[in-house]
């Protein structure tokens, strides 16, 4: 055989294996393409649901209500349980409930792979859910001590900030293009939540000062508290934290939901919720005395019904972000953080009156 006739095969076989890269390629490239179109599909016909509608409205529920069940558990200006302690019961149950879920869903328990059956691939596969588990373990626990430092009220007005730090993280994060358009929506949004919160807030103000007499106005070294609305100065460092780790945790966690689409979200509640179990257990465990680690009546101390009820909520409320999250976007999260102000200040009213009858 001459070093042409060589050649010439040698090129021959070259080609048969560009092109049968470029085969390969391009069945990858098409089968993600009909992935991400199926994904999109079942995106909207989820959406459009009755089911995702339900949840949604729930969802403005739980947000609403949190601040205000978190006062009524006040005693003497102080929160009588563990914060440490409710949120390791509130990611234990999640867990819970995502185990029961993943594993009564058979269409779910079959999306597993058998390589994810080794310790070492859970584990590996698992590590980015550790991410946001720890934001939310800084956040929830920063969330019930911040409300010692404002009323339900000055926490609803500047919870609205994080309308803002979710916008930007969510350009960043998810590279996702924001028009202008978008963009106006999200500061009238804004600017409607902090308007009705504001409005809501004055009309309080005026209602209690045409009841009140000017000496019964309390002065404190922070300046005039009038009527239950206050806010003392480490309340704005808490607050801002608090806006900045809610959106990167939203976000983040949208990231790794839609990056890793086609696995359960039974099984990704699973991953997020377990580092979160363990995250809150060491300092609810290390929080309890020597002698009553083991006492279920101290572990349970300054619990209330309203405590449970709290848990209630926002494990409810947390299983069915992570189905709005995944089918949608942390922007109707945003929506749902503007809308709950509504409920917060119907609550107010409504415990503001419930108050004065005993009275």
């Amino acid at each position: 055989m001459t070093n042409s006739e060589t050649n010439e095969k040698d090129s021959t076989l070259l080609i048969i294996s560009d092109n049968h890269r470029t085969n390969e390629k391009s069945k990858i490239g098409t089968e993600y393409e009909t992935r991400s179109t199926i994904a999109d599909i079942n995106n909207q016909q989820f959406v459009s649901s009755v089911t995702f509608k339900a949840m949604v409205v729930f969802q403005i529920f739980a947000y609403g209500s949190y601040s205000v069940l978190v006062h009524l558990c006040e005693k003497n200006g102080k929160i009588e349980f563990s914060s440490t302690t409710m949120n390791f019961i509130l990611e234990l149950t999640k867990l819970l409930f995502s185990l029961n879920a993943f594993l009564c869903c058979p269409s779910t328990t079959t999306s597993v792979h058998s390589s994810a059956l080794t310790l070492r691939t859970v584990i590996r596969h698992s590590l980015p859910y550790s991410i946001p588990a720890i934001l939310y373990f800084i956040n929830n626990n920063l969330a019930v001590h911040m409300q010692l430092q404002m009323d339900p009220t000055s926490y609803q007005i500047l919870s609205n900030f994080k309308i803002l730090t979710t916008a930007i993280l969510y350009r960043i994060i998810m590279k996702q293009y924001l028009n202008k358009i978008k963009w106006l929506s999200l500061v009238l949004l804004f600017a409607g939540g902090l308007s009705y919160s504001l409005g809501a807030s004055r009309s309080s103000a005026s209602k209690f000062l045409s009841s009140t007499t000017p000496s019964s106005l309390s002065v404190s070294s922070s300046g005039i508290v009038i009527g239950e609305m206050y806010i003392h100065p480490l309340g704005i460092p808490m607050i801002t934290i608090y806006c900045i780790l809610s959106g990167l945790a939203g976000v983040y966690n949208e990231w790794i939901l839609k990056k890793y689409y086609l696995e359960s979200l039974n099984m990704q509640n699973i991953y997020l919720y377990t580092y979160g179990t363990i995250f809150n257990f060491i300092p609810a465990f290390y929080s309890q005395s020597p002698t009553s680690i083991l006492s279920i009546e101290s572990a349970f101390k300054g619990f209330s019904i309203y405590t449970w009820l709290i848990i209630l909520t926002q494990t409810l409320n947390g299983l069915f972000m992570s189905v709005v999250i995944k089918h949608s976007s942390n922007i109707t999260r945003l929506f749902v953080i503007s809308f709950s102000v509504i409920v917060t200040t119907l609550l107010k009213i409504f415990f503001s009156k419930g108050a004065r009858k005993k009275l």
